[in-house]
This record gives structure tokens, sequence and C-alpha cells, in this order.
């Protein structure tokens, strides 16, 4: 269990290290949070309407609208701008709360990762690669990736090194820790 537990601490280390490198320097994300000099007209316009807090897709036929109708607005709809808001009341910078969550779910997964290490029949380095990769790829093609064939997140490129690149390391050191615990009697 100290090894599971280690291997936790270290992995969910990695994984958000990773995030920060990510989402913060160099910033591979970049694009999926660019700066708009309309900024403050929007979010202006975007208060002064009332619009309450939460996600919307806009381009959309209105959903209270029969299914003829709905059907006539999305051919009128077609070629035309469309958007993703995801707005907010009040802008609040504390960090500290995200930052333990995102943490502790980092220390949950790699946890999980080792579990499914010494369920492997073939404890390979190979096989642990391929295991951990897959865990890697499962995450981006679930989000990131099923959410670009919709909305065309311009930062899918950068999801996709967060399905990897991480995920390999985490491989690297759960084999030398697995096969640490594995000849121990």
């Amino acid at each position: 269990m100290k090894r599971k537990l280690l291997f936790s601490l270290i992995g969910a280390i990695v994984i958000f290290a990773w995030q920060f490198l990510s989402f913060a320097i160099p910033n591979f994300h970049k694009s999926a949070a660019a700066y708009s000099p309309t900024q403050d007209s929007i979010l202006n316009m975007c208060q002064k309407q009332g619009l309450r807090e939460g996600m919307y897709f806009l381009g959309q036929p209105d959903p209270s609208l029969s299914q003829a109708e709905q059907e006539v607005w999305m051919e009128k709809l077609e070629g035309k701008p469309w958007a993703v808001i995801n707005y907010h009341e009040t802008n609040s910078m504390s960090m500290a709360m995200n930052m333990t969550r995102g943490f502790l779910v980092c220390f949950v997964i790699s946890f999980l990762l080792y579990w499914l290490f010494m369920q492997q029949k073939d404890q390979t380095l190979s096989n642990r690669l391929l295991l951990s990769l897959a865990v890697g790829m499962i995450g981006f093609f679930f989000v990131p990736y099923t959410n670009f064939i919709w909305y065309k997140t311009p930062d899918i490129f950068a999801h996709f090194a967060d399905g990897i690149v991480p995920w390999l390391i985490l491989g690297f050191i759960g084999h030398k820790m697995a096969q640490l615990q594995t000849k121990q009697p």
C-alpha cells in the first residue's frame, strides 16, 4: 500500500506539473483563451441582456419550437456565425481550492493507474507504457476530442499532448515502482 500511495503522490505531481506547463508556461492551450480587445463591450452586453451564469451555444434554434420549425431555423443558420459562451457573473482569482481539488484528482487518477498496472498479467515496460498511454488516450478521446468534433476547440493538439506526455512518464515510473513491489517478499 505504501508503494501505491507513493506512486499516487509522484503521479499527482507529474500530472499537476504537466498541467501547469500545458496551461501556464509555455501555455499550449493559449488559443482556447485568446484575448479580444472587444471583451469589455461583449461582457457589458451580456450583463445588460441579463444573461444568467451558464454555458450557451449561440447559433441554434429555440428549443421550444416544433421539430419542423427548428429544421427551418437550422437551414437559415447554415453558414452563419456561431459561438459558445461560458458566462460567469463574478470573477474570482482565488485559486487555492481549485488547485487543491485538481491535485487530489491527479492523486486519485494516479492511484487508479497503479492499480491497473498491478492487474496486468504481462508486466513488461512496453505493456505498462501502452496501458498508461491507453488511459491518456481514453481521456483525450472522451472529452476534448468529442468536444472538438462539435465545437472546434482551437487547442485540440495541446489536449492531444496532454493525453500522451504525462501518461508515458507515469507508465515508465509506474513500471519501475511496480517492479520493486513485485520483487519484495
